[in-house]
């Protein structure tokens, strides 16, 4: 007998969604997707029985936590399994993020142009799709910067990878796609970490689908797990984490690189600017989507 699943479809502002999906996501182990008016989340019918009360107590401690955003509202609805799958992938069709970039679920045929630089995804439980503006902005940075440093360097260089943007890092690589971006845009020596096992395995997956196992390593770690530094650190996560790991991020961006953070609000970029220029980093521009903000730093001292 099929199962039914429970859609569930929270209604909060802008600003909360970001914080209020990451702790669900956290807590039930469920995709979490972003819609226009906040938030939806599927269960399968029967585990969200018991799951019902935490569910509930969970909306009513954040909303709580903060008066301003006002009244968290939610809503089911009952989804046959047949139905189910078509509606999860009905949010995710093919994009052009960038001049260059065509992100296609799996189950789409995309047909790239010639030019069109292709990423297939299967997000799974993991965050990334290229839908969300924090994503875009992050891959609409790395197009950038890819194609600064091939405007930068000289023809007759005799260097191999003189053209290379160089090595990348980046944090809470959830699905994987800015690892992916960065190694079609010709970056060298990429790793992504995440201390998700989930998210690691969705990115793993998605690594292998888009055969460039051998230009990305995945880990299941924390960045200060690492020893080396990158010429670019970028994590596209939430202002909170990236403020509490300044110095572990400054401190893996090598001397002269560039650290980029997204994921942020932008009522919440001058709090992580601050913090970042305090540690040390050198502010160098920010860019806009929505709500959303990405900031650039110069690294030019160790920590």
């Amino acid at each position: 007998m099929a199962k039914n699943w429970i859609q569930i479809d929270i209604l909060c502002p802008a600003e909360a969604a970001e914080d209020l999906g990451a702790e669900l996501s956290d807590q039930f182990g469920a995709g979490v997707q972003f819609t226009p008016g906040g938030l939806r989340i599927y269960f399968d019918s029967g585990s969200f029985v018991q799951k019902r009360r935490d569910f509930a107590g969970i909306i009513e401690g954040f909303s709580n936590a903060r008066p301003g955003h006002g009244k968290i509202e939610w809503s089911t609805t009952e989804i046959p399994d047949e139905d189910w799958s078509q509606t999860w992938k009905a949010h995710f069709k093919p994009l052009h993020v960038g001049r260059r970039f065509l992100v296609a679920p799996t189950w789409e045929d995309p047909n790239p142009g010639p030019d069109d630089l292709l990423i297939r995804i299967d997000p799974g439980m993991a965050f990334g799709t290229g839908h969300h503006e924090t994503t875009r902005l992050c891959l609409e940075w790395l197009e950038s910067w890819a194609e600064k440093i091939e405007g930068e360097a000289p023809p007759d260089s005799g260097r191999p990878n003189a053209h290379s943007p160089g090595s990348l890092l980046d944090v809470g690589t959830g699905s994987g796609i800015l690892a992916m971006g960065a190694a079609l845009l010709g970056f060298e020596n990429i790793v992504g970490v995440d201390n998700d096992p989930e998210a690691v395995e969705v990115a793993l997956q998605n690594v292998t689908l888009n055969e460039l196992t051998r230009k990305i390593t995945i880990l299941c770690a924390m960045p200060g797990e690492l020893s080396r530094a990158f010429d670019v650190v970028i994590s596209n996560i939430q202002a909170l984490p990236l403020i509490g790991m300044s110095e572990t991020l400054i401190s893996r961006t090598a001397k002269g690189g560039r650290l980029v953070l997204s994921g942020i609000l932008a009522e919440q970029a001058e709090q992580v600017r601050a913090e970042y220029r305090r540690m040390g980093a050198e502010f160098a521009g920010a860019r806009a989507a929505g709500e959303w903000v990405l900031l650039e730093f110069v690294v030019n001292k160790d920590i």
